[in-house]
């Protein structure tokens, strides 16, 4: 595949060659299993669909996130998916959940993966291995059995993923890749609908853009859900400022190393769930989430914070003012730019942005 291909051309050509697809919503879910069934995950975020039928089944008060996402199968343009997959991110996605699997008929299968909301001690553990195994069974009563040593075999490659994951965010972080804002992330979230192999292939070719020396720029530490509106990030590109690291759901938040454990592969995919960086929607604690952030900042030699925040989040709303209080303690500034998926940024915020980085100057 190349980077001109479009997604649904895409998808079309992995269900010709016999893959499944499912249709994932956000954001944490054991990709590894799916690829075992030879199932590919096709993340459902910020579809491009204008809302016409989406609001008369929720509240006002809904994120951009859920309704795009249960309007693009109210319009039908999710046909090409065999099935869906409901994280229990938040209320509002368990709430779609109900919506999709009780009250429209799809005649698509709806699967459900309820993962802890207390991120340590053994019966948290126990509990998310307990939701992979039933995962697990209800995905062979449509796909078939699971091969366990495809399995290990998943784990390997999401290994191998993250290792280059890992490594572009260290050049990143240096100011060692020379590709803007936009490119970057434009190329991270194409994760969302690849094939881990075809991944892996994009990757290896984005590490070519490695620089000898840093490039001249300044830094910031970009946090919230994701890098959405794009303008965002052409505004960050046009005033020459880095996002040298991030705190976003579809970013470095789930992002962490498989464990090497053949003999036992879903004890290696808890062990990576329980590694991965503190996050609001796992009710991490806000300690723990502000500790984080600051050495984000510090690490990457960041000027400050901007809180990219998707309105009516709740799970992020409700941290926002300590983590913002305890940044602005140890002398992090920050921004809160709050959006709606897909919109075109305002004047008033283009305007908040670019004052925000006049402030904290070279």
């Amino acid at each position: 595949m190349t980077t001109s291909d479009t997604r649904r051309d895409y998808l079309q050509n992995q269900k010709s060659s016999g893959r499944k697809l499912l249709g994932v919503f956000p954001a944490q879910f054991p990709r590894e299993l799916l690829w075992a069934f030879n199932i590919l995950p096709v993340e459902i975020w910020d579809p491009p669909v204008e809302i016409a039928q989406a609001n008369a089944h929720l509240q006002p008060y809904i994120c951009s996130i859920v309704r795009g996402g249960l309007e693009l199968i109210l319009q039908g343009k999710s046909s090409l998916v065999d099935g869906y997959l409901f994280p229990h991110t938040c209320d509002s996605l368990q709430n779609l959940a109900s919506i999709v699997n009780d009250h429209l008929d799809t005649g698509k299968p709806c699967f459900f993966f309820y993962h802890p909301k207390a991120v340590d001690g053994q019966p948290a553990r126990e509990f998310y291995r307990n939701q992979l195994t039933q995962l697990i069974d209800r995905l062979e009563q449509h796909f078939g059995s699971i091969n366990i040593e495809r399995l290990q075999e998943c784990i390997q490659t999401s290994r191998r993923l993250y290792s280059q994951l890992n490594e572009l965010f260290n050049l990143r972080k240096q100011g060692l890749l020379q590709i803007t804002n936009s490119d970057f992330y434009a190329t991270l979230r194409r994760s969302e609908f690849l094939w881990p192999t075809d991944y892996i292939s994009e990757l290896e070719l984005l590490l070519t853009q490695k620089c000898v020396k840093p490039l001249p720029s300044r830094a910031v530490v970009l946090s919230g859900i994701l890098p959405n509106p794009p303008e965002i990030l052409s505004l960050l590109d046009q005033h020459k400022i880095r996002i040298a690291a991030d705190d976003l759901l579809n970013g470095q938040r789930r992002m962490t190393f498989l464990p090497t454990n053949a003999n036992d592969p879903l004890e290696a995919i808890t062990d990576a769930y329980f590694a991965q960086p503190p996050c609001s929607t796992k009710d991490s604690a806000i300690a723990e989430r502000l500790k984080h952030l600051q050495k984000l900042t510090v690490d990457s030699k960041s000027k400050g914070v901007i809180f990219n925040i998707i309105k009516f989040c709740e799970p992020e709303l409700f941290d926002l003012p300590q983590l913002r209080a305890g940044l602005r303690s140890t002398g992090i500034p920050s921004l809160v730019i709050e959006t709606e998926i897909n919109q075109v940024l305002s004047g008033q915020i283009v305007t908040r942005l670019e004052a925000f980085l006049e402030m904290i100057g070279d």
